[in-house]
């Protein structure tokens, strides 16, 4: 099977290396030259244009912001595509999407991976989120993923999209938890960690966050996923008290680290 991964950053990466290492063709494309040139150098196989080369499933893997672009020449140079976007979508986009260009196959797969570790990531799924309402791509990806042995899940494109969110969404509120602790235990003058340790040896307790008390949630996706979600709750008429509060808690450390500095 011929796979092109629109978008060679890092998640576009992480996709095409594991596809390549599960005997897939799989050519990269990208308007970076420089981020061709890299993945050709390895070995790989590259184009800046997708009219150059068919292929059997297009993979999106460009920012929330660039899918409808890619979407909008892809559908110009292919016709009837099999589309898989690994975007974070806002809930329903993906849907929305495909009705104004009218895709017949399409899906939306998140990555859960992190910037850092994306390809070992990659290769050390928790599990496989596979949002669409279309057999033929539901078939065609039941063969991309067979040889994995962690949980598939099928749902319809908007769920797979809140699915994201939420996952995101939760880590940085494990961060913004672990903050508001140390602030207690800084005025009682008690170690943060032991306390964090001490709670987290509960197995329903997650580890995450308690080793960044002090340090505010950054990177590229937790500071706009929570903001996307939030805008989310807003335009369907609820309060997102709770993703509020997270966020609130995360700009008063940027701030105090910031007058630190």
């Amino acid at each position: 099977m011929r796979h092109i991964i629109v978008g060679a950053g890092v998640i576009g990466t992480a996709t095409g290396i594991w596809l390549h290492a599960n005997c897939q063709e799989v050519i990269f494309c990208d308007i970076k030259p420089e981020a061709l040139k890299k993945l050709q150098n390895k070995g790989h196989k590259v184009t800046s244009n997708l009219k150059d080369i068919k292929a059997d499933i297009y993979w999106i893997c460009t920012a929330e912001w660039d899918t409808e672009k890619v979407i909008q020449e892809l559908t110009k140079a292919v016709k009837n595509p099999i589309v898989v976007i690994r975007s974070t979508m806002p809930p329903g986009s993906t849907k929305e999407l495909g009705k104004k260009y009218k895709i017949k196959h399409l899906a939306h797969v998140p990555e859960f991976l992190k910037q850092k570790t994306a390809i070992s990531d990659m290769f050390d799924k928790d599990r496989i989120v596979i949002g669409t309402a279309d057999e033929k791509i539901k078939k065609a990806l039941s063969k991309v993923f067979e040889s994995e042995t962690i949980d598939i899940i099928y749902t319809d494109t908007t769920t797979s999209e809140l699915i994201k969110y939420a996952s995101n969404c939760w880590l940085a509120m494990t961060i913004s938890y672990w903050n508001e602790i140390k602030k207690i235990c800084d005025k009682l003058k008690v170690n943060p960690q032991m306390v964090a340790n001490a709670a987290c040896l509960d197995r329903r307790i997650s580890k995450y966050g308690t080793a960044m008390m002090g340090e505010p949630f950054g990177g590229f996706c937790f500071p706009k996923d929570t903001k996307a979600l939030v805008k989310a709750f807003e335009d369907n008429n609820l309060d997102p008290i709770l993703l509020k509060a997270v966020r609130k808690v995360n700009e008063k450390i940027k701030k105090e680290k910031e007058k630190q500095a």
